[in-house]
């Protein structure tokens, strides 16, 4: 009888009970692809041939090393909007016309697509980042004051500090290996990642971590780290994520991942018990046992969360559930340091890679009067602030986002289009259920925007930034990485001025250079883009740098 349910439990039922549901899906496809296929307004867009009918341009769009490029040859060739095809062939059209992402990124008729919302909350729970709606705005109204301006300018001290406490770490560990030069060969994306969780969650939700001051990587990081190394394109990952049935078939990946969720859930549950014995031994308590909002004081992420769950005196629209709350913890504990550690490491990667940058940077950074700047005074670094935007550019942490539309409508655009039946057209048609890519990286390197350079890393392209660019939607200097509207990264400003407090630090401390060969770095897209190494795909996320302590002018 045990081998019996140990087969439900083992590889064999996994991959049958995949295949069946493969199957279910294959006919519902079908069916609903012919009938959706007849009528699509989308048939009318040009755009690339299928590769075949299982991945339709999938392998070229996305796999591939060098997808990127196919991306901006075929804006060049079909223009600023046009069809491509999904998984089964399935219809997506992807646009980069600005006037066309302007609209799509701030009207209330375009959402996140159930797919986006799977892999999110698959692996940043279902917090900020997966609600949609009513829901949406009810949570982001009650967070926005703790990445507010005067919320941040207090956090930069803390940034600093952290930066500081990253170059003494290594500095440390330089002295540790006592090699002949005075150098170290480490990971420093490993070491970044260390970093900005201490931030995060000292910042976000007042518990220290000690990431920095532990030997390898923490156990949240190492969780995260583990459920992110898997190919999002393998159809042990797909099948779940386009055909919601499947999702109950339990995998090797599901069971990591709700490994370190449920960790991540354990963290939070005794942080929020934690300031919620806090609150109520110190605050004053009314004859119901209950607390008013101006007896919970703080605007950190926790202490906001806090008030909107146990304040008498809010409305209804205002408040937030237990779950509610348990679920933004491992939103920001995980996307609030992922996203900057990659941003910065991608940024050490563009130093090494440019030694005219990395000489003015270095420059600028050396000759500042302390290595404890304010927020005004890491603004005020004009070449600080150029290297960070253009990383923001030409490395935004994550490539593409992608939106659903909730009705029928009509997207007009700010360039025409000529369409398969050679007609010149400046609006397209979309059904309610029809996908729109909106490829960031690829918008941020279009040379029709940003000039003939678009590909090359010149900072200096921010003294005077092309007038094409100034109709680019974004929250942040006229750039798509935390995209526009609605759904803008909520937590921009902490993370620019994170950026510059890691990047100032380090700069201003170390001398560096690769660790390998140039060549054998290459990138991965999960979620967020990562550095990963061509002899060692199955190492991880991982950038080797030789560092060696500055020396004095």
């Amino acid at each position: 009888m045990a081998s019996f349910f140990d087969y439900f439990r083992g590889e064999g039922f996994t991959v049958a009970a995949m295949a069946i549901s493969t199957g279910i899906y294959l006919l519902y496809v079908i069916v609903g692809k012919v009938q959706a296929y007849l009528s699509s307004p989308i048939r009318d867009l040009p755009g690339p041939p299928s590769v075949n009918w299982l991945t339709g341009c999938l392998p070229r769009h996305v796999w591939e090393p060098d997808s990127q490029e196919y991306q901006l040859e075929w804006t060049r060739q079909y223009g600023p909007v046009f069809r491509y095809f999904g998984w089964f062939n399935l219809d997506r059209v992807f646009a980069t016309d600005l006037q066309a992402l302007n609209y799509i990124l701030n009207a209330p008729e375009f959402e996140k697509t159930d797919d986006a919302r799977f892999f999110l909350g698959d692996v940043l729970g279902k917090g900020l980042l997966f609600v949609e709606g009513l829901k949406h705005r009810q949570q982001r109204k009650i967070m926005s004051p703790a990445f507010g301006l005067p919320q941040i300018k207090e956090f930069s001290q803390l940034f600093v500090e952290k930066a500081n406490e990253l170059r003494d770490a290594l500095i440390t560990e330089v002295a540790r290996s006592n090699t002949p030069d005075g150098s170290l060969k480490l990971d420093a994306f490993l070491w970044l990642n260390k970093a900005t969780l201490d931030i995060i969650g000292h910042a976000g939700f007042s518990h220290s971590f000690g990431s920095l001051h532990q030997e390898g990587t923490h156990e949240m990081t190492e969780g995260f780290r583990k459920s992110m190394s898997f190919n999002p394109f393998s159809f042990r990952f797909m099948i779940p994520a386009l055909f919601p049935p499947a999702r109950i078939i339990p995998t090797d990946r599901s069971r990591a991942l709700s490994s370190t969720i449920n960790a991540t859930r354990a963290l939070g549950k005794d942080l929020i018990t934690r300031k919620k014995s806090e609150i109520l031994a110190s605050a004053e308590v009314d004859a119901k046992g209950g607390v008013e909002k101006r007896n919970i004081q703080g605007r950190d992420l926790l202490s906001l969360l806090i008030k909107a769950n146990m304040a008498t005196d809010i409305p209804d629209s205002a408040r937030m559930s237990d779950e509610e709350i348990l679920a933004q913890v491992p939103t920001f504990l995980i996307a609030g340091h992922e996203t900057t550690s990659t941003s910065v490491g991608w940024g050490l990667f563009a130093l090494a890679s440019n030694p005219a940058v990395h000489a003015k940077l270095k420059a600028e950074a050396r000759a500042f009067y302390t290595d404890a700047p304010s927020m005004d005074e890491l603004n005020g670094m004009t070449y600080l602030d150029y290297f960070t935007r253009e990383v923001l550019r030409l490395h935004a942490p994550v490539p593409q986002t992608e939106r659903v539309a909730k009705k029928d409508t009509i997207v007009r655009l700010g360039e025409p289009f000529v369409d398969r039946h050679g007609v010149k057209r400046q609006e397209f048609r979309l059904r309610k259920g029809d996908v729109i890519i909106i490829p960031i990286r690829t918008v941020h390197r279009l040379k029709s925007i940003w000039g003939e350079d678009a590909d090359e890393f010149r900072p200096e392209r921010w003294e005077a930034i092309p007038e094409a660019v100034k109709s680019i939607p974004g929250v942040f200097s006229n750039l798509l990485t935390f995209i526009a509207g609605a759904h803008a990264c909520i937590g921009y400003r902490f993370s620019i001025i994170e950026m510059k407090a890691l990047l100032f630090s380090f700069v201003r401390a170390f001398d560096f250079e690769f660790g390998v060969h140039p060549s054998d770095i290459t990138w991965r897209s999960m979620i967020v883009t990562r550095p990963f190494l061509t002899s060692d795909p199955d190492g991880g996320p991982q950038l080797p740098l030789v560092i060696r302590p500055a020396k004095s002018d």
